[in-house]
């Protein structure tokens, strides 16, 4: 069965060309010819294939390479569809990157690549032979130690945690026993008696038929005692100033008067 296609570029493919589905041949190129008529699509490629491949709706022939050192050939992407194109019908067309092609495009951004695998490459030769590098890595480990060191501080430290705890616990509880223990009544009691006492006390200080209140609260008792005060300081001092009034002074060996 004979079958068209149209390409803008053939690109080396040539008459006797195989046609191939997945690597596997089922035609040949049978012609080419450049239609003058159609600048899009000015080559025409007529391809013959084995009758019993049929082509369905959807098939795309593909312009692709043969190998890494191969010529052109067609491939076969068969479609999807239901039904089947007729003999002489044109197939949609395309063009299949080839390996050459496709490392044209990734070699310069390999290139690339490589140049700044090569610049970081000699940035980290030179990060690693800096001496702060170097000193950076001796802090680093006299940093763990102290770490470490403090880390087995911490855990000698709450090994005794447990221990404490538990005197704490034994401690409350000998102190509530204690507390259960004091006859809390009887200091009420107590102290109840001990200011009923001091109610009294001060009552008798505000009685004035007692003594004591006589003194705090009568008048007249404090200006008569102050009076006698006043008078006994006054005949101290007379006393000091004036003794022979008071004492009668007798010489030794003076005669009596009769």
């Amino acid at each position: 069965n004979h079958y068209f296609a149209k390409y803008q570029n053939v690109g080396g493919l040539v008459v006797s060309n195989p046609v191939m589905v997945k690597g596997y041949k089922v035609g040949q190129v049978r012609s080419i010819k450049y239609n003058f008529a159609d600048e899009k699509m000015p080559f025409v490629v007529e391809i013959a294939i084995n009758d019993d491949v049929k082509l369905p709706l959807g098939t795309t022939l593909l312009l692709a390479d043969e190998g890494l050192l191969g010529g052109k050939i067609i491939d076969i992407a068969f479609g999807g569809g239901t039904k089947f194109y007729g003999k002489g019908d044109t197939i949609v067309s395309d063009v299949s990157t080839g390996l050459l092609a496709a490392l044209g495009e990734i070699m310069p951004k390999l290139e690339n690549t490589l140049n700044n695998l090569d610049t970081t490459v000699n940035a980290l030769k030179l990060i690693a032979s800096s001496p702060s590098l170097h000193s950076g890595v001796n802090s680093f480990g006299k940093t763990m130690e102290d770490l470490n060191a403090t880390l087995a501080q911490l855990k000698s430290a709450t090994a005794s945690l447990p221990q404490t705890m538990n005197n704490l616990n034994r401690i409350s509880a000998n102190l509530d026993t204690k507390l259960s223990e004091l006859d809390l009544q009887k200091i009420i009691a107590e102290l109840e008696t001990t200011i009923g006492e001091l109610n009294g006390f001060a009552q008798k200080l505000n009685n004035k038929d007692s003594s004591l209140g006589l003194l705090l609260n009568d008048k007249a008792v404090y200006n008569n005692l102050d009076q006698t005060i006043q008078s006994a300081n006054a005949l101290l001092v007379d006393l000091k100033a004036n003794p022979k009034r008071y004492v009668n002074i007798t010489v030794f060996g003076k005669k009596e008067k009769k």
